[in-house]
This record gives C-alpha cells, structure tokens and sequence, in this order.
C-alpha cells in the first residue's frame, strides 16, 4: 500500500494492526465556484459605474471606496438629476 501514489502516512498500533491513510486521487466539484460569481458581481459594478455615474453625474462624483463586490460614491447634486428617470 505505500507504494500507491495516494499513499500519504501510517500509524502502527500492533505486530498485527496498522492504520494506513490515503489520500483521494481525483476531487470532485459539486458545489459553486465563488471566484466566478465574484467576478460577475465586479463586471456588473464596472458596467453600472461606466454606464450610468459617469454619463448621468460626469464631474460630480467621486469613487470613494471600492473591492471586489462594493462601490462607494460621493455625489454632489443628487436630487438635481431626479427627473430624468420620472
């Protein structure tokens, strides 16, 4: 058994009990990859940012902070564009 390529320790116990640990040859994902979802969430934020702060508040914002899944804004005037979506 040490001889496998999984073969990853041993312990043993008596002349006549060995416990032998390997490891699994192949890993199976079921569950979400979280790295991809991390990157539709920033390209939303950036097409959200390009398409609509900066054509609807041009000079009148400013990043404030910003990662992966947040954008933080400072805008002046607000309520001055209000109308263009009533």
């Amino acid at each position: 058994m040490i001889t496998k390529p999984n073969f990853h320790s041993h312990n043993i116990f008596a002349d006549n009990f060995i416990i032998v640990e390997l490891r699994k040859l192949e890993v199976k994902f079921n569950k979400p990859n979280y790295v991809s979802m991390l990157l539709d969430t920033s390209k939303i934020l950036y097409q959200f940012h390009h398409e609509h702060m900066s054509s609807m508040y041009r000079d009148k914002y400013k990043i404030i902070y910003t990662d992966t899944d947040n954008l933080i804004y400072r805008v002046e005037d607000v309520y001055e564009n209000e109308t263009r979506y009533c």
